[in-house]
């Protein structure tokens, strides 16, 4: 089963590479996730990444905006992916711990894809590089 929180981060990886590649960030707020105020460009990139709609930022005041439904942290992102998205486990817990090793998760995967030629799906948490993976 996909986790929501390792989509989250992976999606949230992908639209912050443009401005702070492979930085990993530690807080779970989601307005932390962008290192710049959030723009509704940057939310629409993100729900293309994530593969679902994502409700409309609303305007604060020109040109700032918040999110929607009073979101404050990944995990209310993730649990709306959860929703949206057949098969995709919500997160049991998201502390700051969890949301790290899920943007290490993303990462670590993204190299074994590449490194095995394997399809993203292949790795999951619970894949052993030899049985499960094909590596020699």
């Amino acid at each position: 089963m996909v986790r929501a929180l390792d989509d989250v981060a992976a999606a949230l990886g992908l639209v912050r590479s443009s401005f702070h590649a492979g930085l990993i960030v530690r807080s779970i707020r989601l307005a932390d996730q962008f290192g710049l105020p959030v723009t509704s460009h940057h939310w629409k990139h993100l729900g293309r990444r994530l593969g679902c709609d994502l409700p409309p930022l609303e305007p604060e005041r020109p040109g700032v905006w918040r999110f929607p439904y009073g979101w404050e942290t990944v995990r209310d992102l993730a649990d709306h992916v959860a929703s949206e998205r057949p098969g995709c486990e919500p997160p049991a817990t998201c502390t700051e711990g969890d949301w790290r090793e899920a943007q290490v998760f993303v990462r670590v995967r993204q190299v074994l894809v590449d490194a095995l030629n394997v399809d993203n799906e292949a790795v999951v948490r619970s894949a052993r590089l030899v049985a499960d993976l094909g590596m020699f």
